[in-house]
């Protein structure tokens, strides 16, 4: 008997359909079937599911790929997300994915107002990680204003936000560029002090204009230069392998709204 040697895995709409379909219209390609994960939606017309099947050739793949383009949505073969494993533990990619621009516009319609992040197991931790820092380093800002306001609370405050930050860059060394997050992380030192006295010069200086401008380039950076082959790491994943014993409040915040 000829054995299968190509695989493929599909996003699928309307998963119901597809089946009856292949099943009356095109029964040739039932034994072409391997696998379905289907989502639980509450409108099943609206479903999406993954449909994982093997052929003997690459025209016979073709061919299926014909006669079903209608409910084909995409080839995600290359797509570890779409996994048997992966989506046992995180459900479909649609569900938990996000846009990290859209997450930024947000950010910055909220302004400094306190809200919390709904993190999910499934997530990219690198987008995870530059929400973060993003939002941090609105903060940092925010606080850097007041002191130049002279506002008596405000070297405190900037103390905690380059502690976040810094905390943030040191435990993504496994998602980011090494070189640039200790070099980033350096960066950040000056704010760290309390003193008035050594922050005032440093905030309105050339040194903290750069460090501006190198932190928003980086998080919008799209090239994915600045990642390692961990980045995309689900962060559940992360949170269990290099934040289990951390005890600082992120990584608290974080294995608190996963486990």
């Amino acid at each position: 008997m000829k054995k299968f040697t190509l695989k493929r895995r599909y996003l699928i709409q309307n998963p119901k359909e597809v089946v009856k379909s292949i099943l009356t219209t095109f029964p040739l390609y039932k034994k072409n079937l391997q696998q379905l994960f289907i989502e639980n939606h509450p409108d099943a017309s609206a479903r999406l599911a993954v449909l994982g099947t093997r052929f003997h050739s690459l025209g016979e793949m073709e061919d299926f790929e014909e006669a079903l383009k209608s409910f084909l949505c995409a080839d995600v073969s290359g797509d570890k997300r779409y996994k048997s494993r992966y989506l046992s533990l995180f459900g479909l990619p649609q569900t938990y994915d996000f846009s990290l621009y859209a997450v930024y516009k947000k950010c910055d319609r909220i302004g400094i107002k306190p809200f919390e992040f709904a993190f999910a197991s499934g997530m990219s931790t690198q987008k995870v990680l530059k929400v973060l820092l993003y939002r941090e380093m609105q903060f940092l800002e925010y606080e850097v204003a007041l002191l130049l306001e002279d506002h008596a609370k405000a070297p405190k405050t900037i103390a905690k936000r380059a502690e976040n930050i810094g905390y943030l860059l040191k435990v993504s060394t496994v998602i980011f560029d090494e070189v640039m997050s200790k070099k980033m992380l350096k960066t950040f030192a000056p704010l760290l002090s309390q003193d008035r006295a050594c922050l005032l010069p440093f905030v309105q200086s050339r040194a903290y204009a750069t460090l501006l401008l190198d932190m928003r380039f980086f998080l919008r950076e799209q090239s994915g230069f600045y990642l390692l082959k961990k980045s995309e790491m689900p962060l559940l994943f992360f949170v269990k392998k290099y934040l289990k014993k951390e005890e600082f409040r992120i990584a608290k915040r974080l294995k608190k709204a996963l486990y």
